[in-house]
């Protein structure tokens, strides 16, 4: 009854939420289809040149390069991967639209002329005469498409095989463009001979030099005016792409003292129980962050690591710890030592299945299959030893070893596999038996051990020192505490002086920025600061990632165009202050040379010595200066034995006299020609591409995905 009453006190809400689900059904196909004119298409996260990008094309071409090298992205963060790939869609657009403008395409047969010429397929599909098999080849990708369906496996080398083909597609789409435009460029000898005389020519000089810094601030007065000035006369200066200002106070969370030795007192109950535990590695597994670890390692392996020294001459069974690590504890224990070979001699029949670490193109068994046809070779073989070397002959993939009846030669520690290692090494003499690896099924025999080592397995219980409940809770009550009074105060600078927090600044943040400065890794921050509706003087507490909180102040939304003059009047009046000194340095140069006809007479009006030095055009950087390209140029361009006016720079002023030039040394001009344009042709991979981009109308919203 009580139910049903609160129903009827609640009936005109309860009509409210019937009519919007009602019409959330109505129009939910209209907005998952992207057909709302409000919304736009929210699977569209892109355009170039009005080709739509979406949500599936993107998330596919990551899919692929995940896939297709899993090692070298294993790493990559997903906004990492989002760029590489929205890139890579933007540049076959670009490229493709030019190309065809210019009547130009790749056919094709290029595209399978730069695949079969590629030096990891022509090595990956070698005949037995070590040449390349177009057969094997074609045999192989058909094989992997008609089965592409199959399982996992195969899905996943179809989609491998297609970014690979993709990728070879881009890349001779790449070419064609810019060897099109490299054969444009042409440098001609002349014109090399010119620019190397006219650059290399050496102007012999006497000058004075007055730096700026040589004015005191009390000798100008500089006031916002002149600043305001400044910024007017140089806007062009002051461009800016569109972007958020923050300032944010971290708290890293880190454990207390309190939780470091909760977990020392931890280890050291454990380190009693566990001198009663017959499995150490069931017990190392219950409680330990780290795995147990059942290979062997000889004195000189453990190197390094600390465990040398501490199990070194001690028997079976010793302990160790609490050991502090920094940031976690470990107990040791000496699990078991065995004697073992220096080197074995063994000899092996290798079974390869399809995907396995070196597999011939041509193995289609899978695993199992592998695995059925070494247990019955090895049946055989227990029965009828001497046939290992014909059936090795027969069966085995190992081409240099079959050669040899299968043997393999001596070999040491860590030269095999580590399953293979640890047959040969720890079985018997004479052992036979089968065993797995990443390259397939081996039936190994071991026909020789030699020398002896003593190794050791060690046992580690290892407990990562992490902040507790109580230690979070206390670093979010700080966090929280000093977010909720910032949202009224006055000033949530002073107030973070007063409660001793260290406020740091973040300018500039792009949309897809992922690293903030002082935070590391801050997505979340970012994103946080774009948000559509977030205003300036907006206060947040954001969770970093598991790495503590983060109170954030967005000060400035920066738009894409000039800079507010509030935004760099510092900066402005810094710019006015140096025009200023230049203004003022200028002047008293000037007067010194209205009564001055010698360069050392305007030295010792200025309170300056003549310095002496041979300008080339070519060379930018004044020594004991800095660079000062324009003065550079003027100076190289005055008329010999006059004395120039007041030549103003980025550092100081200048007054200066030349000599006759030196005519530059002459030199292979042809040569030097051929350097040029080499250099030239060089840029156009990056530079043409960027001419594109330019002009090109992209829009990128992959904002909304991350």
């Amino acid at each position: 009854m009580a139910t049903i009453q609160r129903i009827r006190q609640r009936s005109g809400l309860l009509v409210v939420v019937v009519f919007v689900a009602l019409i959330a059904f109505l129009l939910g196909d209209l907005f998952r289809s992207g057909g709302s004119k409000f919304f736009g298409d929210p699977n569209i996260i892109g355009t170039v040149n009005g080709r739509d990008i979406t949500r599936q094309e993107l998330s596919q071409g990551m899919e692929e390069l995940r896939a297709g090298n899993p090692e070298q992205y294993a790493n990559t963060t997903s906004i990492q991967l989002a760029n590489f790939v929205w890139n890579n869609i933007v540049t076959e657009e670009l490229l493709s639209a030019e190309l065809s403008a210019a009547g130009m395409s790749v056919s094709q047969q290029e595209i399978y002329f730069d695949i079969i010429t590629n030096p990891n397929i022509r090595q990956n599909f070698a005949g037995a005469n070590g040449q390349f098999d177009e057969n094997m080849f074609k045999s192989y990708i058909a094989q992997v498409r008609e089965n592409r369906d199959a399982s996992e496996q195969s899905v996943e080398m179809w989609t491998q095989w297609l970014a690979f083909e993709r990728a070879v597609a881009n890349q001779a789409q790449n070419f064609k463009y810019t060897n099109a435009i490299e054969k444009a460029i042409f440098m001609p000898t002349g014109l090399a001979e010119a620019e190397i005389k006219r650059g290399d020519a050496q102007h012999p000089t006497q000058y004075v030099y007055v730096p700026y810094i040589d004015v005191n601030e009390d000798e100008i007065d500089v006031t916002e005016e002149d600043a305001k000035r400044y910024y007017n006369a140089n806007k062009e200066d002051f461009e800016q792409e569109e972007g958020r200002n923050i300032e944010f106070i971290n708290f890293p969370l880190a454990p207390s003292e309190s939780d470091r030795e909760s977990v020392r007192a931890e280890l050291a109950t454990l380190s009693l129980e566990w001198m009663n535990e017959e499995d150490d590695s069931v017990f190392v597994n219950l409680h330990s962050d780290v795995r147990f670890q059942s290979e062997y390692y000889t004195i000189t392996e453990l190197v390094g690591t600390g465990l040398d020294t501490l199990v070194d001459g001690q028997s079976v069974g010793y302990q160790k710890g609490p050991i502090d690590l920094g940031g976690a504890f470990a107990v040791v224990k000496l699990v078991d030592r065995k004697i073992v070979p220096d080197s074995v001699q063994a000899r092996h029949i290798l079974i390869p299945f399809a995907g396995a670490t070196r597999a011939d193109a041509s193995i289609t068994r899978n695993p199992q299959e592998a695995k059925v046809l070494a247990d019955s070779l090895f049946a055989y073989l227990e029965e009828n030893p001497a046939a290992f070397e014909s059936v090795s002959e027969e069966f085995s993939s190992d081409i240099v070893a079959k050669e040899k009846g299968g043997d393999l030669g001596y070999f040491s520690r860590g030269a095999m596999a580590k399953p293979f290692e640890n047959f040969c090494f720890f079985k018997k003499n004479g052992s036979m038996g089968v065993v797995p690896t990443q390259f397939g099924w081996h039936v190994i025999q071991v026909t020789d051990q030699k020398g002896s080592n003593d190794v050791y397995k060690i046992g580690q219980i290892i407990r990562e020192i992490l902040p507790s409940e109580a230690t979070i809770q206390n670093l979010y009550n700080q966090a929280s505490g000093y977010a909720a009074e910032a949202q009224t105060a006055e000033d949530y600078r002073a107030l973070a002086s007063e409660k001793g927090f260290f406020l740091r600044p973040a300018r500039n943040l792009g949309r897809f920025e992922e690293v903030v400065s002082g935070l590391g890794a801050a997505r979340r921050v970012v994103r946080w600061a774009w948000d559509e509706e977030r205003e300036e003087g907006n206060i947040g507490l954001l969770e970093n990632d598991g790495k503590g909180y983060v109170v954030v102040v967005l000060t400035d939304k920066l738009n894409e165009g000039t800079t507010s003059f509030e935004l760099v009047q510092g900066q402005c009046l810094e710019a006015a202050k140096k025009e200023a000194k230049k203004a003022l340095i200028t002047e008293r140069l000037e007067k010194a040379l209205s009564e001055a006809s010698t360069i050392e007479a305007v030295a010792a009006a200025s309170g300056k010595e003549v310095r002496t030095l041979s300008f080339r055009i070519s060379q930018f950087n004044i020594a004991g200066v800095g660079n000062e390209a324009a003065v550079v140029g003027r100076i190289c361009g005055l008329e010999p034995g006059s004395l120039s006016g007041v030549i103003t720079g980025e550092n100081g002023a200048f007054v200066a006299i030349t000599s006759p030039a030196t005519p530059a040394p002459a030199i292979d001009y042809s040569n030097m020609a051929q350097n040029t344009q080499r250099s030239i042709r060089n840029l156009v991979g990056t530079q043409a591409y960027k001419a594109l981009e330019e002009k090109a109308k992209i829009e990128d919203m992959r904002y909304m995905m991350f």
